[in-house]
């Protein structure tokens, strides 16, 4: 069996962010229809660290994340009015801490969020 690489490892991380963001927030922040995607708040290619952080995930359908890239200072300013200064600050400091994505990451990350989709979809279902 082959090693997994770090680019092999980093995509089914990503794919594991739309359904527990699905999950842990079913409506869109914006305009409350169902959430069809995580948007990152803080970019993915300037910010290594926050690429996994759930709280850089923003929960939007498809038309308000179309619209937000459409014109993204806006909606980026909504959302921060929406989540708050407080939430914005915290962000952007650990936005600001340097992590090394190589494999143990996105390894680690995975493991962290395959272990968090098992969970939400166990309270979820068990209720």
């Amino acid at each position: 069996m082959r090693k997994p690489t770090v680019k092999s490892l980093r995509n089914k991380c990503d794919v594991l962010l739309t359904p527990i963001i699905k999950l842990l927030h079913p409506k869109c922040l914006l305009c409350g229809k169902d959430t069809e995607v995580a948007h990152h708040h803080k970019h993915k290619s300037s910010s290594t660290r926050l690429r996994y952080e759930l709280e850089n995930l923003i929960n939007l359908c498809n038309s308000c994340h179309f619209a937000l890239h459409q014109n993204e200072s806006y909606y980026a300013s909504k959302i921060v009015a929406i989540k708050g200064l407080k939430w914005f600050k915290k962000l952007d400091k650990l936005g600001t801490e340097i992590v090394k994505a190589d494999i143990y990451f996105y390894q680690k990350n995975y493991e962290r969020l395959s272990n968090l989709l098992v969970k939400i979809n166990h309270e979820k279902f068990n209720k």
